[in-house]
């Protein structure tokens, strides 16, 4: 991770002010402590976002006194919310002498992706400066990397809809987006010339694989029943009304690169149709 030139600068601070400690009688008593004397340079520190791939970043640790090498460790616990998620790690800092700064590197591995949680570093006190920041919290989370496969054949049988999106996969997971899968066929005359065909569609269809089956956020498919477009259809997959795996088993990989995918179509508060449990409704071919 880049350091900020406005971070950078507060180290500067930091350290300056160390330093000139050293001319008071605060300054006599901070080189008797016989420690690192380190600090971090703010109690709150700016947001981290790391790749899925790659969870790992860098914080700034100061100090005044360089006169020597130092070395010490730094803890770390994070939360999402309320619950504590075990597992981070941080490695110790490192001063060669002569050196103000220096990083601590973190791994939020276990974080999940997509969640936000508080990560607070501290410092022991036996390493910490007189009036040193010894507690920082960042938030922190994790984003998937998105690399494109190229363009995939779409069919969505209920709908009519058919096209070439896009299709992007997370780089090291079993997940992907299948980019405006239903604008090609939206803004075509015959899509067109239908009262129900909305003015947009879902951006794109994420889906991902657990235990062998496919799973998949739900999604606008383009169309508005009865052209009311305050009464959107939207595609669920069916653990949104149903339990038990055995009823989820339609929504599968058919082959290394077809995609099978059995939606209820649903709107709010007045029902849909139900093909949770059925063969070709949506087929994606991957490129």
């Amino acid at each position: 991770m880049r350091i900020s030139k406005k971070i950078f600068g507060m180290a500067i601070v930091a350290a300056a002010l160390f330093t000139s400690c050293n001319k008071d009688v605060e300054g006599a008593i901070y080189n008797g402590q016989n420690n690192a004397g380190v600090s971090f340079t703010a109690a709150t520190l700016a947001a981290v976002e790391v790749p899925a791939s790659n969870p790992v970043f860098e914080v700034e640790i100061v100090r005044g006194n360089t006169a020597a090498a130092a070395t010490g460790s730094v803890t770390a616990s994070l939360k999402a919310g309320s619950t504590v998620i075990g597992g981070v790690t941080v490695s110790d800092f490192n001063f060669a002498a002569g050196e103000n700064a220096t990083t601590v590197k973190v791994n939020i591995d276990p974080l999940e992706v997509g969640v936000q949680g508080t990560l607070t570093l501290a410092l022991s006190d036996a390493d910490a400066s007189i009036g040193a920041v010894k507690t920082a919290t960042i938030k922190v989370s994790k984003a998937y990397e998105w690399v494109s496969l190229g363009k995939a054949t779409f069919v969505d049988a209920f709908v009519g809809a058919t096209g070439n999106p896009e299709v992007l996969k997370a780089d090291g997971f079993e997940r992907y987006r299948v980019m405006a899968p239903y604008e090609e066929w939206r803004v075509s005359p015959e899509a067109q010339a239908d009262s129900w065909t909305a003015a947009s569609s879902a951006p794109f269809i994420e889906l991902w694989v657990e235990d062998g089956l496919v799973y998949f956020d739900t999604f606008f498919v383009g169309l508005n029943y009865d052209g009311d477009k305050s009464q959107p259809i939207l595609a669920h997959h069916a653990s949104d009304f149903m339990d038990g795996v055995s009823n989820f088993k339609f929504s599968k990989f058919l082959d290394a690169k077809t995609i099978q995918l059995a939606p209820y179509y649903y709107i709010d508060g007045l029902g849909g149709w139900n093909y949770t449990q059925k063969n070709g409704i949506i087929t994606i071919t991957l490129p």
